[in-house]
């Protein structure tokens, strides 16, 4: 399933300002995920949610390796 880069960073910034709950403005898509606030706990549950909205696997490493949504998002729209 192929997803623009406008709908997959809306999920991310949605799911992240939903596990950090701030206002989806208050997150910066540059911004390190563990800057933003975001835990190891909540890194996997963002995964869960982030393949929820979008309907494919996106495993814990990618979080790791793409740390934050600007570059997670570019690594997901190229899969």
């Amino acid at each position: 399933m192929v997803h623009s880069r406008r709908a997959l960073t809306t999920a991310a910034v949605t799911a992240v300002a939903e596990l950090l709950g701030v206002d989806e403005t208050a997150v910066c898509t540059s911004a390190p995920f563990t800057d933003l606030g975001l835990n190891s706990t909540q890194l996997a549950r963002l995964t869960a949610r982030l393949e929820d909205a979008m309907g494919v696997e996106v495993e814990l490493s990618a979080i790791f390796d793409y740390p934050d949504i600007d570059q997670l998002v570019e690594y997901l729209a190229m899969r």
